[in-house]
Formats: structure tokens, sequence, C-alpha cells
């Protein structure tokens, strides 16, 4: 999960202290942020920042702060992708794409009029190739941030479970994927290249069973 910390630039960028930490500029998303306008919008990762924000808080190090040096303004995108699944012969097994590098899960931003869960099954199709694919149900969100072009995405995807009967596959070159495989659930935890990915799937294996 990721925060929002409204102050002066002057006041974080050494990380935030409990003298300086005021519980008042802190958000949950960052349209609530926007509209404190009491200074510039700073993202903190939660794995980073004490369990407990309050008034007793204990150092925020600035390693929490994502987009501080440079600053760079946050700004929101929306995603959906599948975690498409199959019973292999010695248990679940799931689809995977190799993009950039690193074996990933297929996902993509949301287009003008679509629903999140129509990117989230365009966006499998495209990615893997194929023509159909069957969505069973919502799982979870991840979130996560990057710099582009000066500004700080901060990227919610929004997962679903599905399915297909697919046997062929066509990676889309185009997204950067060269390959596509299937792995069982256990494998496919050492091999992801993202630990949001890895989180997600200890969150929802429950689900896909």
């Amino acid at each position: 999960m990721l925060f929002y910390y409204v102050d002066k630039a002057s006041r974080v960028c050494e990380g935030l202290d409990r003298k300086t930490f005021d519980e008042s500029r802190l958000y949950r998303s960052l349209s609530m942020a926007k509209d404190d306008k009491r200074g510039k919008i700073f993202v903190l990762d939660s794995r980073k920042i004490p369990a407990t924000l309050s008034g007793k808080v204990r150092a925020v190090p600035v390693e929490a702060l994502q987009n501080v040096d440079p600053y760079l303004s946050p700004e929101e995108a929306i995603a959906g992708g599948g975690i498409v699944t199959r019973p292999g012969k010695k248990g679940l097994e799931i689809l995977l794409i190799f993009r950039k590098g690193v074996w990933d899960i297929a996902k993509g931003k949301l287009d003008p009029g679509e629903t999140i869960k129509q990117c989230a099954k365009r966006e499998v199709k495209e990615e893997l190739g194929i023509d159909h694919v069957k969505v069973h149900g919502f799982l979870d969100t991840t979130t996560h941030g990057y710099a582009h072009k000066r500004k700080y995405i901060v990227k919610t995807t929004y997962w679903y479970h599905m399915t297909t009967k697919a046997t062929e596959f066509v990676p889309q070159l185009e997204e950067k994927i060269t390959d596509v495989q299937w792995f069982k659930l256990k494998k496919a935890k050492k091999v992801l290249g993202h630990k949001s990915l890895i989180r997600l799937l200890n969150r929802v294996e429950h689900k896909l069973l």
C-alpha cells in the first residue's frame, strides 16, 4: 500500500521525524491528498514506514519517500490484469509472460470507456495472443509506483481469476513480451520478477483452487 503526505519539500527531504510529522497531512488516496493544497504530495511506501502512524510516530526514513529527489508530481493510473490458471497433473498451474527480461503476469492500462473487468480481459487476450478467455471473478488489487516522463505514476491494478482453453499463444512483441509459459504455482512464485506479484499470489491462492 502507498500513502500520500502533503507538506513543504524542505521539511521532508531527509525523511519525516516525530517533531514535524502531522497526521492530518497523511492520506490513503491521491485524490484526497490533492484536495489538501497545503504543499507538495509525497508518496510513501507503507513497507518502509512505522506500522502505526500516530502522534508518537517514529522517524519515517527518506527511503520511504518515493518521489523526493528529484521531486516528481504523482499521477494516478488504473490497470486490469488476469491470473490465468489451469489444473495440472501435479496441482494448479499459472500462465506467466516474459516481459522486459522478467517473468510477469498479463495486465495493462484502462482505456477510455471500458470497465476494469473489460480492460483486464482485453489485455490478457492481447498480451497472450488468444481469442477467448473466461473471467471467473475479482481477486484483489496491487499498487506500485514508478517514475515516467517527469511524473511519479501510482498504478493500481485490479486482478481477476481467468481460465482459457487455448493451447497456443502468440506473445505481444510490441509490448516486449517474448514468451508465454505455464508454471506450477510454487515455481511461479520463485520465478516472478516482481515481489508485489508474489505477495498477490500468496493472498489469493485459496481463491484459485
